[in-house]
């Protein structure tokens, strides 16, 4: 798919923003990882580089407690980034939710696991290790914001 944007913008004479191409390349390939195809279903790529790209802001932005401490004792800044954080968590727990019950609607239709990804090995160890569904979304937002990250 990138390459097919390269060629076509080669092709054309136009330029590439191969900043946006490069990671939209790596968020996707880290989103086939741990869902499978599951994330090309109704545009849910874009939620998941939506939700990647604000978590990352969250996780690594800048910081103005920290340089401003009076800033902290009226707690504005905190109320704000707290609301912030619970909407992305919110949307990452139902979006992920739909990847656990589109894998276990398969799961049940098809015996077969041939083309079996991160979400299936979870739910094949989820009796042996005790797995409940929060653990599960847990390990695939962080690796699907590691994976992201790391191939970038």
């Amino acid at each position: 798919m990138a390459m097919a944007k390269i060629n076509e913008a080669a092709t054309a004479g136009s330029t590439v923003d191969m900043s946006e191409l490069l990671n939209s390349f790596s968020n996707d390939m880290a989103c086939r990882i741990v869902s499978g195809k599951f994330f090309l279903k109704d545009g849910r790529s874009k939620l998941f580089r939506e939700l990647i790209n604000d978590s990352s802001r969250l996780l690594g932005g800048f910081n103005m407690e920290e340089y401003f401490p009076a800033l902290g004792r009226v707690g504005v800044l905190k109320r704000a980034v707290c609301a912030k954080a619970e909407r992305v968590r919110n949307r990452w727990a139902d979006l992920l939710d739909k990847v656990i019950d589109d894998r276990v609607s398969k799961r049940k239709s098809v015996s077969d696991h041939k083309d079996g990804d991160f979400v299936d090995i979870l739910l094949s160890l989820q009796r042996e290790y005790d797995l409940t569904r929060e653990h599960m979304k847990a390990l695939l937002t962080v690796s699907t914001d590691y994976l992201s990250n790391y191939i970038a």
